[in-house]
């Protein structure tokens, strides 16, 4: 069974739970991320193609999550200084959704990451919600990520756009079961079934993967072949 991450809705409850300031930035569901205080350290919650969750961060968050992961025993330090070896390490951790938080030290000139702020120089990555959980506690210590209780501070708000549950017949009238489709992230695959808005799918390496019929038709990842 695959790592099952958090969505970028269930990300930003859970830093509104810890009562962190942040910003929060969507492009076509693909690019969505959160920016803690004003001009803080920023969390890529791209979960729906990666396994993986990534932080551009400030010199101050870095620091503390690194003392924070060494004192877990979490801590990997990438010393690569090629991009395409830095990504290849990356990958291998991904694939078998390790417990490691990596650090890459001016992570941002590295992977070129030309769109994020000159600001936030170097890059942290993990895998588990778990991970994720650590970090944004470690971040609750950074007091410009806290709201400013003298002051009545904007609540965040998620605008959710509240989209009609498709029955399973509607689903099965798109994806049949039994017909053969094609995943953006897994390849070809066998849809085994659908039920309660779940489409189970077994590809060809013989995984078998339950999908979220809703996220798969919205943002495309699945096509009849």
């Amino acid at each position: 069974m695959e790592n099952q991450l958090y969505s970028y809705e269930e990300a930003c409850k859970l830093i509104q739970d810890k009562e962190l300031k942040m910003t929060m930035k969507r492009d076509d569901d693909y690019n969505t991320i959160c920016q803690f205080g004003d001009n803080g350290s920023i969390l890529n919650v791209n979960t729906l193609l990666f396994n993986r969750y990534q932080l551009h961060a400030t010199e101050k968050d870095f620091n503390s999550l690194k003392r924070m992961a060494e004192s877990e025993n979490l801590a990997i330090l990438l010393r690569e200084n090629d991009k395409d070896e830095i990504e290849d390490v990356i990958t291998g951790y991904e694939e078998v959704g390790s417990k490691a938080i990596l650090f890459i030290k001016n992570g941002n000139r590295l992977l070129q990451l030309n769109d994020t702020d000159k600001n936030l120089p170097h890059e942290i990555i993990f895998f588990t919600n778990e991970n994720l959980d650590l970090v944004l506690e470690c971040l609750c210590e950074n007091d410009s990520y806290k709201p400013k209780r003298a002051v009545s501070a904007p609540v965040v708000k998620i605008t959710k756009v509240v989209e009609p549950e498709l029955t399973d017949d509607e689903i099965k009238e798109t994806f049949p079961e039994g017909s053969t489709v094609s995943h953006t992230k897994y390849g070809q695959g066998t849809i085994k079934s659908v039920s309660a808005g779940k489409i189970t799918v077994e590809f060809e390496d013989a995984s078998e993967k339950i999908l979220s019929a809703k996220i798969c038709i919205k943002n495309k990842l699945l096509a009849l072949v």
